[in-house]
């Protein structure tokens, strides 16, 4: 079964990184006979720059399936050294090639388009990357205050200006365009992702995975912590799964309308409604508190694997669960989906206030399969190890949350002793 996931994240790379480029080099290799080595490669390299552009738009959607499949932060990883990866070969194909006119500035400005916003993304996207130097992340909280989220996704958006313009630039190239197979390949795939694109932002009612809902509730769990209640009937095209988080907007609230994830604290119940726990952490998350019950949601979702990774293992495998902050939350829809399992849960908060939903912790410990400990402050290692069950380097799963710092100490702590990487599982989302 580990074999088998392995697999699956493997085929995905390869699949985006020599499959789809793949027809494009094996058409347009027919046309340059005659040309010199180094202006093959040049064309080359643009030909699968462009085929890269295409899979980064096409990954942007977010597709469900393969979310499913490998998750969403591996699928924002892709994203990013695919972007990184196609900028690289751009730079190579206009140092190995000559053009005037209209070809040279459609060419010239997509590539300037490019690399400023991989260059912009390195440093407010790659938070992954960024964390871990203290001077890059103070500076680009500096940045944050001037460039806010919503302006950021709209910078992001000109990737799609980009490609258009290689698409232009390639249209506008005789000896290229008269290469017929090549050109059906490159018009039919830009095609297929213009569709797969435009498909996620029009036709809401009635598709798979996504709903508009009314806000029923909205009310203060601490002072930065709320609790949203979401429900109405479009709620059952939701594809929603224990652990889970959804994507989040109100088309009609200014500030509001650019989707974020929230992981879910419960599942929808009989009526449909389900709970978003959020701490007010921005200026989307600010402004929150002013919403009204009966105001418009637009949902995207689920995403997730959670679930889908403790069903991929031993059915007899305990989970032990350490978190912290309002990295709780997908645990909490998790835990009474999984109480046929052994369920060790850690949770710790820097304020005794931000832990949540405590009358529902002392329940679940009513409950012989549930072991909770929750305190302020992080628990020591010791303390942890020593409440672990009975061969956990060999037989339990991992559930990591909440901070950055949390995650990887305990990866580090873990590999130590010796855990194969496969029975830890994380989902962090400052991708």
């Amino acid at each position: 079964m580990l074999r088998k996931i392995q697999y699956k994240l493997v085929l995905f790379w390869l699949n985006f990184f020599f499959v789809v480029p793949l027809p494009f080099i094996q058409t347009i290799s027919t046309g340059l006979q005659g040309m010199s080595a180094n202006e093959m490669l040049a064309i080359y390299s643009g030909v699968i720059s462009y085929a890269w552009m295409l899979a980064i738009v096409y990954l942007s959607t977010k597709p469900r399936w393969l979310d499913r499949l490998v998750g969403l932060p591996s699928i924002y990883q892709l994203h990013g050294i695919l972007a990184i990866a196609a900028l690289g070969l751009a730079w190579l194909h206009k140092i190995g090639t000559h053009s005037g006119g209209l070809i040279k500035q459609t060419g010239d400005l997509s590539l300037i388009i490019l690399t400023g916003l991989i260059g912009y993304s390195l440093l407010f996207l790659a938070s992954r990357l960024i964390s871990r130097f203290s001077l890059l992340s103070k500076f680009k909280k500096i940045l944050e205050k001037i460039f806010k989220h919503e302006i950021t996704m709209l910078l992001h958006k000109l990737l799609l200006a980009a490609v258009i313009l290689v698409f232009i630039h390639v249209q506008l190239i005789d000896y290229i365009r008269s290469i017929t197979s090549f050109m059906i390949w490159f018009d039919g795939l830009s095609l297929l992702t213009a569709l797969s694109y435009l498909r996620t932002k029009v036709s809401w009612y009635g598709r798979k995975g996504q709903a508009e809902l009314k806000l029923i509730q909205n009310h203060s769990l601490s002072d930065r912590v709320r609790e949203l209640t979401l429900g109405g009937r479009q709620s059952q095209q939701l594809d929603l799964q224990a652990g889970d988080f959804v994507f989040l907007s109100f088309p009609r609230v200014p500030k509001l309308r650019e989707p974020h994830p929230f992981s879910l604290v419960s599942l929808p119940n009989q009526s449909g409604e389900f709970k978003l726990t959020i701490r007010d952490d921005g200026n989307f998350t600010n402004r929150l508190q002013v919403l009204r019950p009966g105001t418009t949601a637009k949902v995207t979702g689920g995403f997730g694997r959670y679930q889908a990774f403790i069903a991929e293992h031993d059915a007899t495998a305990s989970l032990v669960m350490i978190t912290g902050g309002i990295g709780a939350t997908p645990l909490f829809s998790l835990i009474p989906n999984n109480l046929s399992h052994q369920i060790y849960l850690f949770y710790s908060a820097h304020r005794q206030t931000d832990l949540l939903y405590q009358q529902q912790l002392i329940q679940w410990t009513q409950h012989a399969n549930f072991t909770g400990f929750w305190q302020q402050g992080r628990f020591s290692d010791d303390f942890v190890l020593n409440r672990l069950p009975h061969g956990w380097q060999n037989h339990t799963l991992f559930l990591l949350s909440g901070p950055v710092s949390l995650i990887h100490h305990w990866e580090k702590l873990l590999e130590k002793a010796k855990v194969d990487s496969n029975n830890i599982f994380k989902e962090e989302f400052n991708w």
